[in-house]
């Protein structure tokens, strides 16, 4: 394990009610990688995507969800996620970003549920910070400033 990576206890009541953060907890590229549930707004299966000619090669496309046209962005190309190659066998899902004013998603491999860490010891170090939560190592994104750069 690196010298860089936090490691974090488990969750304890120490005096009184722990203070815990959700989390959905994603497959992306083989990697486990947590994101805020506070900055998700959807969970959705996957869609067609309308190309971008000439766009950057971290967007996977537009899409139509409810209306609205989102950027649907790639994580593997933006983020310094560790991967390898997957298959994800249909469990592909798209999850679109709570924003004041962009209109944003990211495609993960897999859902897998919701993990509760403890606040405190969240020290965010950048887009993803690697964590280590029940001898469980885990990514979490910081989807603010996925979408602020």
């Amino acid at each position: 394990m690196d010298s860089d990576v936090a490691v974090l206890p488990a969750a304890k009541k120490a005096d009184g009610e722990a203070s815990l953060v959700d989390f959905l907890h994603t497959l992306v590229g083989g990697a486990n990688v947590l994101i805020r549930s506070s900055q998700i707004r959807e969970i959705l299966r996957p869609q067609a995507l309308t190309p971008v000619p000439v766009g950057p090669d971290h967007l996977l496309g537009l899409a139509n969800i409810h209306g609205q046209i989102v950027c649907m962005i790639d994580l593997v190309r933006v983020t310094p996620l560790p991967v390898k190659a997957t298959d994800p066998g249909g469990r592909t899902r798209f999850l679109t970003l709570r924003h004041p004013s962009m209109h944003a998603g990211v495609r993960v491999d897999d859902v897998l549920g919701i993990k509760r860490v403890p606040e405190d010891a969240l020290l965010m170090d950048g887009l993803v910070t690697e964590i280590v939560v029940d001898a469980e190592s885990l990514f979490v994104l910081d989807c603010k400033l996925l979408l602020h750069g």
